[in-house]
């Protein structure tokens, strides 16, 4: 199995059916970082800890607390991964990981290994191969577009599939508007600026099915995709405490809190309460 498959099988590493982003974010920082030519091992001190804590913080979902200190110290299963300094770590009781401050105390140190080190450093376009299908594995395509920006990693599209008749049927029966604000500009019958959202990502096993699906203009998508906002079990929106800015945005989310959104005329295409319920826990931001 060569670096690109190993890394493919850490990429679909789930628990149930939560969302757990920690290793693919742990890995997309640490290819970011060797791209802009680090050395092969990070110190989870200063060069980890706070780093994948704001990944996870930004694109993982809702979480009391934030564990950088797994990935960082689990990839090592994967067989690409190395640690050092991490023979005098204690296991805690309840599993095999230590605690952070003994990684902290023993300055703990870990990265690729040398080989797979060595394989990227000697071919560059394989970080870029790697890291575009962790992120296309593992998040929708609006935020798929920022993860891009944001490391700085180039689109590989060559293995992007697309259901064809998702958007069509989605949009169809949400009578081509926006489900919150009804945003429903088209040129000359060709609607503009009108999506179609995935409820449950299908990143994670979501069906392309129009009850998985929900109309929604480009804002209000991104902002659904990032936990912006939800649905409760009465079809209303719920925006996120964390929502912030001015009179446009007061306009655009807050506006909407507790309204019904716009409804198929057909209660057979009308969002799928299990489907809700996964956005709410995994995406949604409490």
């Amino acid at each position: 199995m060569d670096l690109q498959e190993k890394v493919q099988s850490v990429s679909r590493w789930r628990r149930g059916d939560q969302r757990a982003p920690h290793k693919p974010l742990m890995l997309l920082y640490a290819l970011s970082e060797y791209k802009k030519g680090h050395e092969r091992l990070f110190k989870f001190e200063s060069e980890v800890d706070q780093q994948v804590k704001e990944l996870l913080v930004q694109f993982g979902p809702s979480r009391k607390a934030h564990h950088p200190e797994y990935p960082f110290w689990r990839l090592v299963n994967d067989g690409f991964w190395e640690i050092k300094n991490g023979e005098e770590c204690i296991p805690r009781k309840s599993n095999t990981d230590p605690k952070k401050s003994e990684l902290v105390k023993f300055n703990v140190m870990a990265g690729f290994d040398v080989s797979s080190y060595l394989a990227i450093e000697s071919n560059p376009s394989l970080i870029e191969r790697i890291a575009s299908k962790l992120i296309q594995d593992n998040f929708p395509e609006t935020v798929q577009d920022e993860l891009f920006i944001k490391f700085g990693f180039e689109l590989d599209t060559s293995s992007k599939l697309r259901d064809p008749n998702f958007r069509r049927e989605v949009l169809r029966a949400y009578n081509y508007r926006c489900a919150v604000c009804g945003f429903d500009l088209a040129l000359d019958t060709v609607p503009v600026g009108i999506e179609a959202a995935h409820i449950k990502w299908k990143q994670f096993s979501g069906p392309c099915h129009v009850t998985n699906g929900i109309a929604l203009c480009s804002i209000h998508h991104r902002a659904f995709d990032k936990g912006a906002f939800t649905l409760d079990s009465d079809m209303k929106v719920k925006i996120s405490p964390s929502v912030v800015g001015g009179r446009l945005v007061e306009k655009l989310m807050w506006d909407f809190d507790s309204k019904m959104i716009h409804l198929p005329h057909n209660i057979s295409n009308r969002p799928s309460i299990r489907e809700i319920e996964w956005h709410i826990r995994e995406v949604f931001k409490k």
